[in-house]
């Protein structure tokens, strides 16, 4: 029998020492894992912010793109040289502007207001400057105004 508990004994130190073994190996692969994890997730946080950056840019380029054309717009009003290819599109929206304009004056008729033709403001009927611009709205200069007033 003491041969019995002599083996059982061997048994159990050759399991702790494989015991012992798989452990380690466990947590070796575990660390592992923890830095490839890790590294992943630094990976992820990298790429957002260029990700971030280059969608910063793109949204600069687009506001960019669109002051451009309001330049080239803003001069075909002047009557300044603008190219042949961007006349056609300034004639577009020049002729929108004014379809805009005219919806936006039939809808103040229909709500009893006027528009102001300087800012297109939504006005009360009847006044004579706008209170947004100060645009003159009968007609007469803002001076002679002013002097009716003082004489008043």
């Amino acid at each position: 029998m003491s041969d019995f508990f002599a083996n059982l004994e061997d048994l159990g130190k050759i399991i702790s020492k494989k015991a012992g073994k798989a452990v380690d190996v466990v947590t070796q692969k575990a660390g592992e894992a923890v830095d490839v994890i890790s590294k992943k997730a630094e990976e992820t946080v990298e790429i957002t912010k260029i990700k971030s950056q280059i969608g910063t840019m793109e949204r600069n380029n687009e506001r960019d793109y669109k002051d451009i054309g309001k330049m080239i717009y803003e001069r075909y009003k002047k009557g300044e040289a603008v190219d042949d290819g961007f006349i056609e599109l300034c004639e577009a929206i020049s002729e929108r502007e004014d379809s805009i304009r005219k919806a936006k004056e039939e809808i103040a008729k229909l709500k009893g207001l006027e528009v102001c033709p300087k800012c297109d403001a939504r006005l009360e009927a009847g006044v004579n400057f706008c209170p947004k611009c100060g645009a003159n709205l009968d007609g007469g200069t803002k001076e002679s105004a002013d002097e009716d007033f003082e004489e008043e």
